[in-house]
């Protein structure tokens, strides 16, 4: 019996081999399908817009004076619903707070009342939404407040845990103390 090459076995006919690496290279074309982690590119302009409307919604649903409220440029609303007496909250500074967060729905998402414990962070070191850090610099040790959080100021369009992308996002505050 002779010896063969490859080369020469498979341009003698050899269609076994043929079948063969066709199958390799479809399925090697095959399993560059789509990336399941691609993104398509997200309308920040757009989703303030609809986000200004949520929340306007939501003063109206749930009758809100918003002679009280106050918006900032970033588009965070921010209503006081007790005074505080204590110090001016500023960036570095240690807070506990304890809070309620829902959805524009109502449905609560999470509550360190339901925990039974405080909350501790500190403000501007990005430990928490970029809403939360701008929100408490608006507040005083001792005091209640609201806050509207735009989704671009949460999570963006990127889902957390049980809360929907391009979610806006209600927080009652409270501000213990400062450590």
């Amino acid at each position: 019996m002779k010896m063969q090459t490859l080369t020469q076995w498979a341009t003698k006919g050899n269609n076994l081999l043929k079948v063969f690496l066709f199958v390799l290279v479809a399925a090697s074309f095959s399993a560059c399908g789509g990336d399941d982690n691609y993104y398509a590119p997200f309308d920040v302009e757009g989703q303030k817009k609809i986000d200004e409307q949520v929340i306007r919604k939501y003063f109206r649903d749930n009758n809100v004076d918003t002679t009280k409220v106050v918006r900032t440029e970033s588009g965070l609303y921010y209503l006081e619903l007790k005074p505080g007496t204590g110090a001016e909250i500023k960036t570095g500074n240690l807070v506990e707070v304890m809070y309620v967060g829902k959805l524009a729905n109502n449905s609560v998402f999470d509550s360190s009342y339901e925990r039974g414990k405080a909350f501790t962070l500190t403000v501007g070191a990005r430990q928490v939404i970029t809403g939360w850090d701008e929100g408490l610099q608006l507040m005083k040790v001792g005091e209640e407040a609201r806050l509207f959080i735009p989704s671009h100021l949460g999570y963006g369009p990127y889902n957390q845990g049980s809360i929907p992308g391009s979610s806006v996002l209600i927080f009652d505050i409270e501000v213990l103390r400062t450590k």
